[in-house]
């Protein structure tokens, strides 16, 4: 991550969020990780924005990165929603221009229909068919038998040859996921427990809230995917695939995704109400 920025932690509820704040005043970002990463997944992306004058927050939703992992959670999709709106709450942050990551696609989805005035502009790297909640990394984990995760759980680093595949599955060039960045996304499930967190963390994103229905048709959206992603990504007339890369693009991708989110920062800042809100006339651009 850039140097320079705020450490923070901001209690939501049963536990704190870890997040970190690059910059003060500028047109906000909130980027978001998926569900096996964390805050470091953008750690190419946010010096880019930053340079460009915005304030940027990367936080680690609970149960994840060094956010707290409170037993029990919960850690649903809806709760992590809830949690990021507190969290912009006690930062003082009231819109943003949301970015995430395949589950972080899920939640700030979520967190769009049960606040809308929260998000400006949403774009969805690598979302999952349909945005819905599963993907190849949470299947994964999913998949594995008791016995399986009692023999991770017994290795100190057991944890990191089930992650470890997996997240070297996600890129196109091996060298965008080194030993020692799967060793840090793999680090907060290490320990006895580790693994069983894990597990707990992908069944509580299948766990079905009644929320209301999700009313996002007002909101830009912007879909971004590689162009290697076996994955089907839905259907969008807004999809852009962005080559020599897979599933995670703000490693593989870092300065076009940068562009697309500085043209909906900018987008969003041009608009009447945001020229309003700063006390600047709007500009005819007949």
């Amino acid at each position: 991550m850039p140097p320079d920025g705020d450490y923070v932690r901001l209690p939501v509820g049963p536990g704190a969020l870890h997040a970190m704040r690059y910059g003060h005043g500028g047109p906000a970002v909130l980027l978001l990780h998926g569900f096996t990463t964390s805050a470091p997944l953008w750690h190419r992306v946010a010096p880019i924005l930053l340079s460009r004058g915005c304030q940027v927050i990367v936080p680690d939703l609970l149960g994840f990165g060094e956010s707290d992992r409170p037993i029990g959670g919960p850690y649903t999709v809806g709760s992590q929603a809830r949690y990021l709106d507190r969290a912009l709450a006690l930062l003082r942050v009231s819109q943003v221009v949301a970015v995430g990551q395949d589950l972080g696609c899920v939640v700030l989805k979520r967190l769009a229909a049960l606040r809308p005035e929260r998000i400006s502009a949403l774009i969805l790297a690598s979302p999952t068919p349909s945005d819905g909640s599963g993907g190849p990394e949470i299947d994964a984990v999913r998949g594995q038998t008791g016995p399986a995760l009692l023999e991770i759980s017994s290795r100190p680093l057991g944890v990191v040859d089930l992650l470890g595949p997996v997240l070297r599955a996600a890129v196109s060039d091996p060298g965008s996921m080194p030993d020692k960045l799967v060793a840090r996304f793999s680090a907060p499930y290490t320990g006895s427990q580790g693994a069983r967190h894990l597990l707990d963390l992908a069944r509580a994103v299948g766990e079905e809230e009644d929320l209301g229905p999700a009313i996002l048709s007002e909101l830009s959206m912007l879909r971004v995917t590689g162009e290697d992603d076996p994955m089907p990504a839905p259907p969008s007339d807004s999809m852009i695939r962005l080559p020599g890369a897979m599933r995670l693009l703000p490693l593989e991708r870092p300065e076009p995704l940068a562009a697309l989110i500085m043209e909906r920062v900018e987008a969003t800042n041009d608009s009447p109400v945001a020229l309003e809100e700063r006390g600047e006339p709007e500009v005819d651009r007949a």
